[in-house]
């Protein structure tokens, strides 16, 4: 067999036997959500035995919880190119990968409430119009022309055309099986407890059920990340927060485009329902770890306090615990106990969507769901293969923004792990901007 499972299994508190690890492999990638699975679907196309390693289930975490938009639009200039490639990709994936992912050319519309919201719009349009070539600025009237059953009053909108969507879950879990059908070992349920190191050389993955030789390592970890790199010397100032999302019950036609404005973001799906949630919004779980990287992330959330809710509860508890009770090396793998949504956000969301737009007065809000979202300093990614360590490259922190981005993230990887150079576009993602001091301001609000 090449893989375990891609589904859940039972007993939910299975695990994976010892013996059935391969013994060695060219790269073994941890986690398993759509950046590592998209990484070992481009790792074996390119000739090389791969192992993908995911502590939980492939696609548990945020890439299975996102809001699917595939956009090049309002992304951060450093970002666009990547985003660009991407987007180029993301029309032939279904044929590519044989399996359905959703994906849908629907186009992405951010909608200015204020003029100092059309202001920045126009702003990011003249800097980008060289790069993002099918965004444009539309006026109050082309709005409503577009959007017909928004009742919101609008000073315009950022709207590009060629932008789409798709399923985060479909996606992920195609990459995850395409990639198996190269001969990937996928094996879930089973997290990596440290990288392996000789001679500033990778050469192994302990995992907690045994030790993988490997001369390439991907760490796309998502918010374990720092945990497995800071051993290694290597500063990543990483947090977390938490979103909340809703799934409603199909409503009539609101928006064909992915939607951003007036506080939320909505994306309608084929069926008519909608995903929605509070736009640069999140939670932030205060726990000992907060302070790891507090300095890091102190200017901007001094500037945009208003997008985040401290919390001090349950994570807190939990931190505490996991700190006297589990050795600093595994708790990478430590379980974590469900996400809890904002029910009050989301109720406020549901309600905002109701009195924006004509013909969702009737919105019902199916479920709810929520997912931990980690982010670094400046809302950019790593993707980098650091200079000290041979064999090891970096794909993580990309802040939500990470879904749309993932076929070009894989593609880069498999690049880097033949021993190319980096691409230019991935100069701005160097992990050690941090070090160095050369990173900046985010582009928009976390």
């Amino acid at each position: 067999m090449s893989m375990l499972s891609l589904r859940s299994h039972v007993p939910d508190d299975v695990i994976a036997a010892a013996d059935s690890l391969p013994g060695q492999a060219d790269v073994v990638v941890i986690g398993g959500g759509i950046i590592g699975a998209a990484a070992a679907f481009h790792l074996a196309g390119a000739g090389l035995s791969t192992v993908l390693l995911e502590a939980d289930k492939v696609s548990s975490q945020q890439s299975g919880r996102n809001w699917g938009f595939v956009r090049t639009q309002y992304r951060d200039p450093l970002e666009l190119p990547l985003a660009v490639e991407a987007l180029a990709l993301w029309p032939e994936l279904e044929r590519e990968l044989d399996a359905p992912i959703g994906w849908r050319r629907t186009g992405c519309v951010f909608v200015a409430a204020t003029q100092k919201e059309m202001a920045a719009f126009a702003g990011w349009h003249e800097s980008t119009r060289n790069i993002a070539c099918d965004a444009r600025l539309l006026s109050a009237r082309e709005t409503v022309d577009l959007l017909p059953s928004l009742r919101g009053k609008t000073e315009g909108a950022l709207y590009t055309a060629s932008d789409g969507q798709a399923e985060p879950a479909l996606a992920t879990l195609a990459f995850a099986q395409a990639a198996a059908r190269l001969g990937v070992r996928i094996i879930e349920d089973c997290g990596a407890l440290a990288i392996e190191i000789a001679g500033g050389v990778v050469n192994g993955v302990e995992t907690e059920h045994g030790r993988i030789r490997c001369n390439t390592v991907v760490c796309a970890a998502g918010a374990q990340s720092h945990r497995l790199l800071m051993p290694l010397g290597l500063t990543l100032p990483q947090q977390s927060v938490r979103s909340t999302v809703s799934l409603t019950a199909p409503l009539p036609p609101l928006s064909e485009a992915c939607f951003c404005g007036f506080g939320i973001g909505l994306r309608q799906r084929a069926d008519g329902s909608c995903i929605i949630a509070a736009d640069s919004t999140s939670d932030i779980d205060l726990s000992l770890d907060s302070l790891r990287a507090a300095r890091f992330f102190l200017p901007g959330l001094l500037r945009h306090g208003s997008g985040f809710s401290l919390r001090l509860g349950r994570a807190f508890i939990d931190d505490l615990h996991e700190r006297l009770a589990v050795p600093d090396r595994e708790r990478t793998v430590a379980r974590r106990p469900r996400i809890p949504t904002n029910s009050k956000l989301a109720a406020r969301t549901g309600a905002t969507v109701r009195n924006l737009f004509a013909g969702a007065t009737g919105i019902e809000i199916v479920k709810s769901w929520a997912g931990r979202i980690d982010v670094l300093p400046d809302a950019l990614p790593v993707l980098d293969a650091p200079s000290g360590i041979g064999g090891l490259i970096v794909a993580t922190g990309f802040s939500g923004h990470g879904f749309g981005l993932a076929p070009a993230v894989g593609r880069h990887v498999a690049r880097l792990a033949k021993g190319e150079a980096p691409a230019a576009i991935l100069e701005p993602l160097r992990l050690d901007r941090f070090a160095r001091g050369t990173y900046s301001a985010p582009h928009a609000p976390l």
